[in-house]
């Protein structure tokens, strides 16, 4: 049986994790902490005990988590429930003037919202924001 994966991790990438664990193609060590690795292997401490997994190589691969406390050193508030920085949704410029986020970051702990196929435009949105400041007489929305 799969256990439940978080619900941030990226759709489309899901099912196929799940379906590869279930198959036994991937052995999946949940609720566990590598102690140490090796030049041949991997030693992880599981709720079941130690286990060693002999390997050719590791992938160290952490996730992504916002630095949020970056954020709030630079006077941009996020909101408590979701932890997205406050930003206006029409020029993605933060509460700090001059500051525009971009990306997955102005999703704050929802990071399954942004993608590469709606974060891409983000680039455009402060472009047009910051030429439109230097320019006030224009109109580039």
């Amino acid at each position: 049986m799969v256990r439940a994966f978080p619900k941030n991790v990226k759709y489309w990438i899901k099912p196929n994790i799940e379906n590869r664990i279930k198959s036994g193609e991937i052995k999946a060590y949940f609720q566990t902490v590598v102690q140490e690795i090796r030049p041949h292997d991997v030693v992880l401490q599981t709720p079941h005990g130690e286990v060693i997994v002999k390997n050719d190589f590791v992938f160290a691969m952490t996730g992504y988590r916002p630095d949020f406390e970056f954020m709030a050193e630079h006077g941009i508030h996020l909101d408590p429930a979701t932890s997205k920085p406050i930003t206006d949704p029409k020029t993605l410029e933060s509460e700090r003037n001059g500051v525009y986020l971009a990306g997955v970051i102005v999703a704050g702990t929802h990071t399954n919202e942004i993608f590469i196929e709606n974060g891409r435009f983000h680039g455009k949105v402060i472009a047009d924001a910051i030429a439109g400041s230097l320019n006030p007489s224009s109109d580039n929305n």
